[in-house]
């Protein structure tokens, strides 16, 4: 083909321009598709992800109960006026129970 005829020329870049057009509204309907289940993929997750965080510091903070040995001795010796009384002898405060 000579792309010194301008008719020919025209009529090739007019065809060319057509298919690409065609070509582009086709698979824009499906990209919009699959960005939008891309953006709900990642939506669910992060959301998964941010329960599962929430799930485990809730857990954790369960695991510190009041009868924790460390709170045990807090309350026992500290919890009655101060370091300077002496603790009672024979284990935990009464009513208490070790772990």
């Amino acid at each position: 083909m000579n792309c010194s005829e301008p008719q020919r020329l025209q009529a090739l870049l007019g065809a060319l321009l057509r298919e690409l057009r065609r070509g582009r509204n086709a698979s824009a309907a499906g990209a919009g598709a699959d960005a939008s289940l891309y953006i709900l993929l990642i939506m669910i997750f992060y959301g998964c992800l941010a329960g599962g965080l929430i799930l485990a510091y809730t857990r954790s903070r369960k695991l510190e109960s009041k009868h924790d040995p460390y709170h045990l001795y807090i309350e026992r010796d500290w919890g009655r006026g101060g370091p300077e009384q002496p603790a009672e002898e024979g284990g935990p405060a009464e009513g208490q129970r070790l772990m």
